[in-house]
Formats: structure tokens, sequence, C-alpha cells
């Protein structure tokens, strides 16, 4: 599965997975490399979609606001 067919919290959790296998460090340091890869890959999309969440939140903010004076 890639992180684009991920869910957020599937991304995230196999995110924290990769943390603790670095962690660990007792992974040669090819396999360290690879999965460091794909947890900043992770990341980012988790980043992206945490961004967007936000943005369709302010946008959703800010509707309401505006739906609350179109009265007065």
């Amino acid at each position: 599965m890639t992180e684009k067919t991920m869910s957020f919290e599937e991304a995230f959790a196999k995110l924290g997975e990769i943390l603790q296998k670095l962690e660990a460090g007792d992974l040669p340091l090819s396999e360290s490399l690879a999965l460091y890869e794909e947890g900043v890959t992770l990341a980012k999309y988790c980043n992206t979609q945490l961004d967007a969440a936000e943005l369709k939140v302010k946008t959703l903010s800010a509707a309401d606001d505006d739906s609350l004076f179109a009265d007065d």
C-alpha cells in the first residue's frame, strides 16, 4: 500500500512503526536508510493531509462566520 492509498491514520501508524525500528538501532545501515526514506515520505504525506484539513476547517469557519452576519 502506498501513501497515496493510505488514510492519514494508517500513514501515521506506519510512521510510528518505522520510528520504533529506527530507534532500536539494530538494523543494517542500508535498511535504516530505506526506512528513513520511507519515513520522510510518510511524514510529508501526513503533513499535506493535516494542511488540507486545516484549510478545510478555516474555510468552513469563515463560511460560518459569514453566515452569522448575512442576516444583519
